[in-house]
């Protein structure tokens, strides 16, 4: 993730400012229908997608699955792409609500070490993100593209969320501050993005995930952190936080905006 954000994933629709909080005009029985059909899709698609993996799958297999025609799906998502662009927004919204409750339960948790080996243990547990990140190649690169296509300024929330994270922990000495913290970030990303997308390519090479797990923390504890006193943690935990729930709500905006269609 870039922070705890996963690196392929998108987090709206590019360019459009939504009013999310109004319903839609009808009867509260009919939106309600709405949002539940487009759970309906949702699962439908993810189930295919663990299943078959993203090249195999067509829009007429989700809306078989999910008990709808073929234009109702393309009623809440208008492309094949921005469907599974969804289907990833919801398994990182799950994976950011275990991040906020982990960071609650133990501040050290807004770690950068931490944050990347929770972070990789996380997509694996994920049969969404194990499905995308280490199945068919293509996949990745067709979703990468798309986010960047059709959800350009949530991905710019997301990037920023990631920095945000990084100053705040130069702010309380937990991060070194030689290099720009755009550096930084890019770095981080790299180091992550790299550990996760060799492991198709290099399958007997790749340690058991544990410990593999514990080297990212080793690579990316070495390169940017610095010891920090247990106070500095604690002050830094809930700005951290505060940081990933307004991306979270973002996260819960663009799903409920397609429930409402």
């Amino acid at each position: 993730m870039t922070g705890i954000v996963i690196p392929v994933t998108a987090t709206a629709e590019g360019g459009a400012v939504t009013d999310l909080d109004s319903r839609p005009a009808g009867p509260a029985s009919t939106w309600r229908e709405r949002e539940r059909r487009a759970e309906r899709i949702l699962d439908a698609a993810g189930e295919l997608l663990v299943a078959w993996g993203y090249p195999r799958i067509t829009v007429e297999d989700v809306a078989r699955r999910a008990g709808v025609g073929k234009g109702t799906v393309y009623l809440h998502f208008s492309t094949k792409d921005l469907l599974f662009l969804a289907v990833l927004i919801r398994a990182e919204a799950r994976i950011i609500e275990r991040f906020a409750a982990g960071v609650r339960a133990d501040p050290s948790a807004v770690l950068l070490s931490s944050v990347a080996r929770s972070t990789y243990l996380w997509m694996h547990e994920e049969p969404i993100f194990r499905a995308t990140l280490l199945g068919d190649g293509d996949t990745l690169g067709t979703l990468s593209r798309s986010a960047a296509e059709n959800l350009p300024d949530l991905l710019d929330v997301r990037d920023r969320t990631l920095r945000a994270h990084v100053e705040v922990l130069r702010e309380h000495g937990l991060v070194r501050t030689e290099q720009s913290p755009a550096l930084q970030v890019h770095a981080y990303e790299s180091i992550l993005t790299g550990f996760v997308t060799i492991e198709p390519l290099s399958p007997s090479t790749v340690p058991a995930l544990a410990d593999n797990a514990d080297m990212i923390a080793h690579v990316v504890r070495s390169a940017f952190e610095l010891p920090g006193r247990p106070e500095s943690v604690r002050a830094a935990a809930p700005r951290v936080n505060e940081i990933y729930q307004r991306l979270l709500d973002r996260l819960n905006e663009e799903i409920h905006r397609h429930r409402r269609t």
